[in-house]
């Protein structure tokens, strides 16, 4: 599996309060929330957390993966509610989407609005829901998804870690054939461009990192009002 990523502060924020991670078997996307240092630190909090708790496993098919990924989250969780307990960072918090591959089968936890997406061969599917006001609005037809997009509460989270003492993570699996893949991502993506465009940047790229560079960018054209990140595995077609 070949894995590449990228994340930029887009076109009108002056911090980047996203952070990412990965290697050739973990994924991670962090959106922070809380304002200027708030933010960023919640996120570098979650990644860092997630990375000592799963990075150094030697993890082999059978291995309880989903439970791994959910003490992960919640360790995750309980580090960055004390952290803002402990420095009075009010308010601080942020999404974690993470990804743990073990032979060729993804396993996914999430927290927040960020997303994963399952690339196949003809289309991208959305693995995870999204846990914003808008989401449920659209999920109890309330409203359309193409008004979720300019709705004015289109960025409050009805779920965030490190906001409250205990979190539950949406946890799922999705088995990866070759030539499919996985994108995490977040909503500086997803807020600016649909699924069908991000799948056709995906199509036409077979390079992790050059495919995370041109959503960046097409992001970033279409105005970046939010801080960017994605990150994309391909496995071999062999």
């Amino acid at each position: 599996m070949r894995v590449g990523g990228a994340s930029d502060v887009g076109r009108v924020r002056t911090i980047n309060e996203d952070a990412f991670w990965f290697d050739d078997r973990l994924l991670i996307v962090a959106d922070g929330m809380g304002g200027h240092v708030a933010g960023e630190v919640a996120a570098a909090v979650a990644l860092e957390t997630v990375k000592e708790a799963i990075g150094s496993l030697r993890l082999q098919p059978g291995a309880p993966v989903q439970e791994l990924v959910r003490s992960a989250v919640r360790e995750a969780n309980r580090r960055v509610f004390e952290r803002a307990r402990r420095d009075g960072l009010d308010g601080m918090g942020t999404t974690l989407t993470m990804a743990v591959v073990v032979d060729r089968v993804a396993y996914v936890g999430h927290v927040g609005d960020s997303r994963a997406y399952h690339i196949q061969k003809e289309r991208m599917v959305q693995i995870t829901e999204d846990h914003s006001v808008v989401a449920e609005l659209v999920k109890t037809g309330g409203i359309s998804a193409a008004e979720a997009h300019t709705h004015p509460y289109r960025n409050l989270l009805t779920r965030a870690l490190g906001t409250t003492p205990d979190v539950v993570a949406d946890l799922y699996s999705v088995s990866l054939d070759p030539g499919e893949g996985l994108l995490l991502c977040t909503d500086g993506l997803t807020a600016v461009l649909t699924d069908e465009e991000i799948y056709r940047v995906l199509e036409q790229c077979r390079d992790p990192d050059a495919c995370a560079r041109r959503l960046i960018d097409l992001a970033n054209a279409r105005g970046g009002p939010d801080n960017i990140t994605a990150v994309v595995a391909l496995v071999e077609e062999s």
